[in-house]
């Protein structure tokens, strides 16, 4: 009767070990897939309040349009919080102080390199940081385009890293915000304001994939703000913020960690079953095998790595080690305390007392088990 009892406690672990990746993979099935491409048409839709509204403001500040287009984003390090992006940005304006200057100087219609320096710094025109990057961007090519109306055209394609934020318990499940944040450098909002009027997440037609790994993107959204500056209380800045919903494909780490995992927690528990301390020829297999997949755990850990997030709070996976070590190292030392038992032979009970420990760990493990579920997902 206990056996059976354990082995319904062990069919339930399984199940609810496997539900979250069951969830999610039905979810994913039912779900209409989602392009890798966000329809620039809606963003400009929906940026155009935007733009209306900043020209409602009375003040004689130029408005710079923003256009922009992620290319690539890629190195996603969930144990650095890093990750690298390459876009590019071009920013269009209208510049009437300048006009005959740039028509009487400037012949051509295009320039670029050491050409667009030369020639930004006798006009007017905008400068933009990238926000919290970990590393200053690196600009890959950049032109200047002048039309016979006098407006700009100023184009940068560039990469950089940056980080994000890791407040992901239920990871591998779950998803990330990643974004994008350029901000006004040496003109405030008095002077200049950006004004976001398209974004796409990779150019139309594109064959290469924007999103580079195991991720897939979810939704996409901008928001134009203002943003103080240490370096003066009185001014503030146009900022543009461009975000990033994607998701972890959560099939890559059921393979890498739950599987594994799964596997150790059942042969830990079907070796504390099946391997009576009764006989002496099971001690020293009983034993060696649970010391064994306590290793085996402890190596899955540290192999992981990068694969796993550095928080300072337990995700779903910590709980998941937790769990299995704390069922490993419960029956590796109930199986020495009752090998030992048997070995002296004075305790009347060795019996029930193994019987105990036979129901009682995996009950345990699948208690922990709901918990952590309920604590991640629920709570």
């Amino acid at each position: 009767m206990i056996i059976n009892f354990t082995k319904s406690i062990i069919v339930s672990f399984l199940i609810l070990f496997l539900l979250p990746s069951i969830t999610t993979f039905a979810e994913e099935k039912n779900s209409d897939i989602l392009p890798n491409t966000i329809d620039p048409i809606k963003f400009s839709q929906k940026n155009l309040s935007l733009e209306v509204t900043s020209k409602k403001d009375n003040d004689n500040s130029k408005h710079v349009k923003v256009f922009t287009v992620i290319d690539r984003i890629y190195d996603i390090n969930i144990s650095k919080s890093t990750f690298k992006i390459e876009a590019e940005i071009l920013l269009t304006w209208i510049n009437t102080d300048d006009h005959f200057k740039l028509k009487s100087n400037f012949d051509e219609h295009t320039y670029s390199n050491q050409e667009i320096r030369d020639i930004l710094k006798d006009i007017w025109h905008p400068k933009f940081i990238v926000q919290s990057e970990i590393h200053r961007r690196e600009t890959l090519f950049s032109t200047l385009h002048i039309n016979p109306n006098g407006s700009l055209e100023l184009f940068e394609k560039f990469e950089t890293t940056l980080p994000f934020n890791t407040q992901i318990r239920q990871y591998p499940f779950g998803e990330l915000n990643l974004n994008l944040d350029i901000v006004a450098f040496t003109h405030d909002v008095k002077e200049m304001k950006f004004d976001p009027v398209y974004f796409e997440i990779g150019h139309q037609n594109q064959d290469e994939q924007v999103l580079i790994g195991d991720w897939t993107l979810v939704d996409s959204y901008l928001d134009k703000k203002l943003v103080d500056r240490l370096s003066t209380k009185s001014q503030k800045y146009s900022k543009n913020s461009f975000h990033f919903i994607i998701k972890h494909d959560f099939k890559d780490m059921f393979q890498r960690i739950f599987i594994p995992l799964g596997g150790v927690i059942v042969i830990s528990l079907f070796l504390t079953l099946f391997s009576s301390l009764r006989f002496e020829q099971n001690k020293m297999m009983r034993v060696g095998s649970q010391l064994t997949l306590l290793l085996t755990t402890f190596a899955l850990k540290f192999s992981l790595g990068d694969s796993i997030p550095h928080t300072h709070y337990l995700n779903l996976i910590d709980l998941v080690f937790l769990i299995a070590t704390g069922v490993i190292v419960l029956n590796l030392f109930s199986s020495i305390i009752i090998s030992e038992l048997y070995l002296i032979g004075t305790y009347k009970n060795i019996n029930k007392l193994e019987l105990l420990f036979d129901w009682i760990t995996p009950l345990i493990a699948l208690i922990a088990l709901i918990g952590s579920i309920y604590t991640v997902f629920y709570n």
